[in-house]
C-alpha cells in the first residue's frame, strides 16, 4: 500500500508525524535524563497536542504547519488551553509535566 503522504511535494510536516514525534521525544528523553532540552515538534496544534509533547519529555514546543493553518493567534489558544488542562491535572507548573510519561 503506498502512503500517500510520500506523494506530496516538499517536507512532510504536522499531524502525519505526531504520533512518530511523541514516541521519538520519548525516547530521548528517557536516554539523554534531562541533559538537553528537547523541543517537541510534529502535530502541535492545540493545548492537548501540546501537552502530549510535554508529557513525553519536550520541555519547548515549536509551532509551523498549526500556525499555517490557524495564524499567529495559535500561540495563544494553545497557551490558553494547557492551562486549562494542567489545572485538570493537578500540575501547579509545565514544568512538573515535563517527562511524567516514561
Amino acid at each position: 500500500m503506498i502512503n500517500i503522504n510520500k506523494l506530496e511535494k516538499g517536507g512532510l510536516s504536522g499531524k502525519p508525524l505526531e504520533n512518530k514525534s511523541n514516541i521519538t521525544i520519548n525516547k530521548f528523553y528517557k536516554n539523554l535524563k534531562n541533559k538537553i532540552k528537547i523541543i517537541g515538534v510534529g502535530g502541535v496544534d492545540s493545548g492537548k497536542s501540546a501537552y502530549e509533547k510535554i508529557l513525553n519529555g519536550a520541555s519547548l514546543i515549536q509551532l509551523y504547519t498549526g500556525m499555517v493553518y490557524q495564524g499567529p493567534n495559535i500561540s495563544n489558544k494553545i497557551n490558553e488551553e494547557l492551562i486549562v488542562i494542567l489545572k485538570k491535572e493537578g500540575f501547579e507548573n509545565i514544568s512538573e509535566a515535563i517527562g511524567v510519561k516514561n
